[in-house]
């Protein structure tokens, strides 16, 4: 039996407001973006997006990938709040608590990537990492737009059970695998190459940051 908890009912008008901007986004990218966005939604399956950034010399951060990094702040941001405020009715009414939590995402994201850069440079391989965060930011892009209807249950549906966002959260641990697993795939000969320190900067940069994350919250 799954336990329940008792949801605290919240005013859904602004949140209503940021899926209306989501899929402004959206309809944007793909007006400026039209067979771009239609490979990007198969990237994980194919190779022909990544194979036209690469005939096209396109950096990592462009205006395509900025407009759905802004999506999958967003979603990220949303799903967020209804599992803090899930979690702890009481911080409903906290001032600013989407602001805060939105704010919290972007400014990891932006200070890993710097630091991942930095990290690149020290030990020589920033072409490997160059190629590891144009995975990894797509896949997180692609995943932003896949919790926009799981966001859209949570916020208009009245669910009670703790297992909805366990799932949630075990599903985005098993699609960074995956993606994990793509890119080893791919770039295997290149990686081998410098096992060792992507191994290091696995372990410093993605995992350290989780599991530093995971305690702040748990206390």
């Amino acid at each position: 039996m799954f336990t329940s908890v008792e949801r605290t009912v919240i005013s859904n008008d602004w949140l209503t407001l940021l899926f209306v901007t989501t899929l402004c986004l959206l309809v944007v990218t793909r007006l400026l973006f039209r067979k771009k966005f239609a490979l990007f939604l198969g990237f994980l399956f194919s190779n022909e997006y990544q194979n036209q950034a690469i005939a096209k010399q396109e950096k990592t951060i462009n205006t395509f990938t900025s407009l759905l990094f802004l999506v999958q702040v967003i979603s990220f941001s949303i799903f967020g709040y209804i599992a803090v405020t899930f979690f702890r009715p009481y911080l409903v009414d906290a001032q600013f608590l989407f602001v805060k939590i939105s704010s919290f995402i972007l400014f990891f994201v932006i200070i890993r990537y710097i630091l991942e850069k930095i990290i690149a440079v020290i030990l020589e391989i920033e072409p490997y990492i160059d190629a590891y965060n144009f995975h990894k930011i797509n896949a997180r892009n692609l995943f932003g737009l896949l919790l926009i209807p799981v966001n859209l249950v949570l916020v208009y549906y009245d669910y009670q059970h703790k297992i909805v966002f366990f799932s949630v959260i075990i599903i985005f641990l098993s699609y960074n695998l995956i993606v994990l697993f793509l890119l080893l795939k791919n770039y295997q000969k290149l990686i081998i190459s410098k096992l060792f320190y992507f191994i290091l900067y696995l372990c410093a940069l993605e995992i350290a940051p989780y599991l530093v994350i995971y305690k702040l919250l748990i206390e």
